[in-house]
């Protein structure tokens, strides 16, 4: 049982529902992207929890058949336990964390320099992507989110700190 990502899921279910409650609370154009947002979170997060437990159940009956030992596991089941091991269990919580700070600092620092700067550090952190395809990434999802809600919505974006965008 892979315990981080059974607490990553359930951290997962409950920012989603929290975004959830605050977008109820939006004008009802305003609340259609938040609202499948956080829809989408919380079903993957089910889905991470959902998979622990199957493999928990899965594992007790495999044992409890005397099917399966500890020495004769499958070889992808070894591959990703092995992998698991060499992971850092923090990063997914530090990345966590790093989003709180993401939301505070677009007031301060506006959304293009917050995103960019959350993107980057992110992606350094996590450090399985190629910096060009980094790039590509981060400039798509800037494009992609000021199209949706700036062209789609018509909502005021602070794209820039307050200092310049008055």
């Amino acid at each position: 049982m892979n315990i981080s990502r059974l607490v990553l899921g359930f951290f997962a279910i409950g920012i989603a529902a929290t975004f959830y409650i605050t977008a109820m609370g939006y004008p009802a154009k305003a609340a259609n992207m938040p609202l499948i947002y956080s829809v989408a979170v919380a079903l993957l997060g089910a889905a991470m929890v959902g998979q622990e437990v199957f493999s928990i159940l899965r594992r007790r009956q495999l044992s409890t058949e005397g099917a399966a030992t500890s020495n004769t596991a499958a070889p992808e089941e070894e591959s990703v336990s092995g992998q698991a091991r060499h992971r850092k269990p923090w990063k997914a919580m530090l990345i966590f964390l790093l989003a709180a700070v993401y939301l505070y600092t677009i007031s301060i620092t506006g959304y293009l320099i917050a995103t960019v700067g959350f993107m980057v550090v992110a992606l350094a952190m996590i450090g399985h992507v190629s910096w060009r395809f980094a790039a590509i990434g981060i400039v798509v999802l800037v494009a992609v989110v000021c199209a949706v809600f700036i062209g789609f919505l018509g909502l005021p974006v602070p794209l820039l700190p307050p200092l310049y965008s008055s």
